[in-house]
């Protein structure tokens, strides 16, 4: 017993001499690493720990800062305050009509009003006007108007009116936008903005046309049109334009037009009025013709549209019909140096006969070649027409109900085309045909029967790729290596040019191909005047071009599209005594633009045969040993 307390108390002496040196060891490490203060342990515990350095100037930074930053803050806040408060006592009102007439002006008022307690710098005005809107008196092509309203002092306003009009086509609706613009005391640009509609629901002057639905070719027809001023407002200057097609012919007006023109003048309120006018036209059958009244009044020094209203009227079958047809086909093409045959076929629709018979054909087109017109009628060749009578055609002198026939002709189309401008493209061949008789059914309201009908008809363009070789050529910004008259097994270049002339006609998708021959390779030199090059494929020799779009004229008139590269020559023995081939046929695909049709051009091979150097000796082109 005594011997195990003995080593009890041992060993809590032992224990307690290692806490204490422990603890002059923590004390010791304490002092060195700096620490001063005391700190609590989680057993409730303290010891001492010194403040470093970085404490101390974390505790006079935040000392240091933070009364900044709470004051930017503050500063911020009460800008935002002013912003705000300053931007909501401001009052910006527009007031303007929901809808309005056309051609009838109307004020647009707005009231800009400082409620606030600071004064407003460098007030403006700005109103942005849709199409068809414009400020009485001002240019209208002006689409924002801006006025200046200058400083506003506290509880200060302004308050002012725009005159308007609205012009052109009713039932629109036209948007306006309204804005104004100051400076507030914190000299910041603010700005307020209203959004306006106003629906053009009619015109301030009412138009009406009465005309026929349909009509034969030279029967004489009436076409009233009404007008009336059903605004409260007085428009000074007024004028009723007509407008009718070139082949519409005027027989007599009440009141009488001066041109296409009937001066009204002063149209006022509750004022109307009528124009009547009278004539016939001669144009394809089954289709239709526009009349059109327009009515137009001043502004001060300017004139602007009010009202209009078109007529379309339907050109119903003649009594007497006609047809043409180009080589038995419809919407034929015609392409350059071909026999044309044009028929025309006429027929008799009333209940009476038809006597004395005539018809005529005009040509118009660049592409004719007129001198080659074969005709049973006659050929005025001054005015390019053929006429058709009983004098040559019998039944002409009668024609009986319901009897039909037909005349025809020949003629060449030009082998070239008659280009010497740019705009010489797209060629189009007419043939107005007219049969007409002086018997006039009872009911039809004409001087004598006519018929009548048209055909145009497209001229195809041509595209072609002429190949070209040479020898002495530095297109390429080199010297082609070698020696002529090639030799066997000894390398030569030449130079290829692929040259492009399009004649008249747009040619889209073009697609060039051609093979090198046997013993011919690229040697990687090319360029091209367009923003595609030649593209070649080392398996199989094959050059490639594609090329998106060719204008028509290209190289007829200015320079061609043109591509240019350098291939080597390695001639064999069994060439010795004979010219060497280069290149392949070169085949060449396109889309004629004006035609809708494809075109298609091969070039033949070349060889040392069609070099072109100047001065070159014939005996050159041979392959020799």
């Amino acid at each position: 017993m005594l011997e195990d307390l003995e080593k009890k108390l041992y060993s809590q002496e032992k224990g307690e001499t290692i806490r204490r040196a422990n603890s002059k060891k923590e004390e010791k490490e304490s002092v060195e690493s700096g620490w001063r203060g005391r700190i609590e342990t989680d057993f409730g515990k303290s010891f001492e720990k010194p403040l470093s350095k970085i404490n101390q100037i974390s505790k006079w930074f935040f000392w240091i800062v933070m009364p900044i930053l709470i004051l930017g803050i503050a500063g911020v806040g009460y800008y935002l305050y002013k912003y705000f408060s300053i931007n909501q006592e401001i009052n910006f009102s527009v007031i303007a009509p929901n809808s309005v007439m056309v051609g009838v002006p109307y004020d647009l008022e707005f009231t800009f009003d400082n409620r606030s307690k600071s004064a407003l710098k460098g007030t403006e005005f700005s109103l942005f006007l849709p199409e068809g809107a414009t400020i009485l008196g001002e240019s209208d092509e002006r689409r924002v108007f801006k006025k200046e309203i200058g400083d506003l002092e506290p509880g200060s306003g302004y308050q002012d009116k725009i005159k308007l009009v609205i012009f052109g086509q009713a039932q629109e609706v036209k948007n306006f936008k309204a804005a104004v613009n100051y400076y507030s005391s914190l000299n910041t640009l603010l700005e307020k903005t209203k959004n306006i509609e106003i629906s053009a629901k009619e015109s301030g002057v009412k138009l009406d046309m009465s005309a026929p639905e349909k009509v034969l070719n030279n029967e004489e027809f009436e076409i009233i049109v009404n007008y009336a001023n059903v605004s409260d407002f007085d428009f000074s200057g007024a004028k009723l334009k007509i407008d009718y097609p070139s082949k519409f012919l005027l027989k007599e007006s009440n009141p009488i037009l001066t041109g296409n023109y009937w001066e009204i003048g002063d149209l006022i309120k509750g004022g109307e009025g009528k124009l009547l006018i009278k004539g016939k036209i001669i144009g394809s059958e089954q289709t239709f013709f526009d009349i059109k009244a327009s009515l137009e009044a001043n502004y001060g020094s300017r004139s602007y549209l009010i009202s209009e209203k078109t007529a379309s009227l339907y050109i119903a079958p003649s009594p007497l019909s006609s047809k043409i047809i180009l080589n038995d086909a419809d919407n034929y093409i015609v392409r350059p140096g071909e026999t044309l045959k044009y028929k025309i076929f006429y027929q008799n629709n009333t209940d009476v006969g038809l006597s004395d018979v005539v018809v005529n054909v005009k040509l118009v087109g660049e592409m004719f070649d007129f001198s080659s017109v074969k005709t049973k009628g006659s050929f005025n060749s001054k005015t390019n027409t053929l006429s058709w009578n009983a004098a040559n055609i019998s039944e002409l002198k009668q024609l009986a109900t319901g009897a039909s026939g037909n005349v025809e002709f020949t003629v060449l189309a030009k082998s070239n085309y008659p280009i010497k401008k740019l705009s010489d493209k797209n060629f189009v061949l007419k043939a107005e045909a007219e049969i007409s008789s002086p018997t006039v059914p009872y009911y039809v309201a004409a001087d004598k029967t006519i018929g009548v009908s048209n055909l145009e008809n497209r001229v195809i363009g041509y595209i072609v790729l002429e190949p070209q070789v040479y020898f002495s050529d530095l297109s390429l910004g080199v010297s082609n290596k070698g020696s002529l008259p090639p030799k066997v097994n000894q390398p030569i270049n030449f130079t290829v040019h692929w040259v492009i002339r399009n004649y008249s006609n747009d040619a889209r998708n073009i697609d060039i191909r051609a093979f090198l021959s046997p013993g011919v390779k690229f040697t990687g030199l090319i360029k091209s005047n367009v923003s595609s090059t030649p593209a070649y494929n080392e398996r199989t020799q094959e050059f490639t071009w594609t090329i998106d779009k060719i204008g028509a004229t290209k190289g007829i008139v200015g320079k061609p599209v043109e591509a240019i590269f350098q291939i080597e020559a390695l001639p064999n023995i069994t060439q010795s005594g004979r010219e060497m081939p280069l290149v392949g046929n070169v085949n060449l695909s396109a889309v004629d633009e004006f035609v809708n049709l494809g075109l298609n051009y091969t070039a033949n091979s070349i060889s040392t045969r069609d070099l072109r150097d100047s001065g070159l000796d014939m005996g050159k082109i041979i392959v020799s040993q």
